[in-house]
């Protein structure tokens, strides 16, 4: 022990208060990366559409004279026919399961059985 030294050397430690102090700081790094898992499936998603398919404006003057950014009469309609064929178009399907893909096969490979079973008798 140095003489200069207000404290004193500690030479017993509690083994259980370092196990406590640890197992703490587990349960704050596991609450924290539970807290920023739901918060990052909670998040709002943005979709941004582009111009050419954004729906006009409601509140429109009447243009006088057609400037350099008045859309031609077939830009237009390639614009409006491709904002149709998006809005037709089916959202993309998430693909079941590998567990569900594996019962649908098992249940179509039973079926094409029991009907060959059934048309020999």
């Amino acid at each position: 022990m140095d003489p200069e030294s207000e404290k004193p050397l500690r030479l017993f430690v509690n083994p259980f208060t370092i196990w406590a102090q640890l197992a703490l700081k587990t349960q704050e790094a596991m609450w924290a990366s539970a807290h920023a898992a739901a918060v990052r499936a909670n998040s709002p998603r943005v979709a941004v559409i582009p111009t050419a398919d954004a729906p006009a404006p409601k509140a429109q003057a009447p243009a006088t004279e057609p400037g350099p950014s008045a859309a031609k009469p077939a830009e237009a309609m390639l614009a409006s026919a491709h904002a149709a064929a998006l809005r037709r178009a089916k959202a993309p399907v998430r693909q079941a399961s590998k567990a569900a893909r594996f019962k649908a096969t098992r249940a179509k490979l039973r079926i094409k059985t029991n009907a060959k079973r059934r048309g020999r008798r």
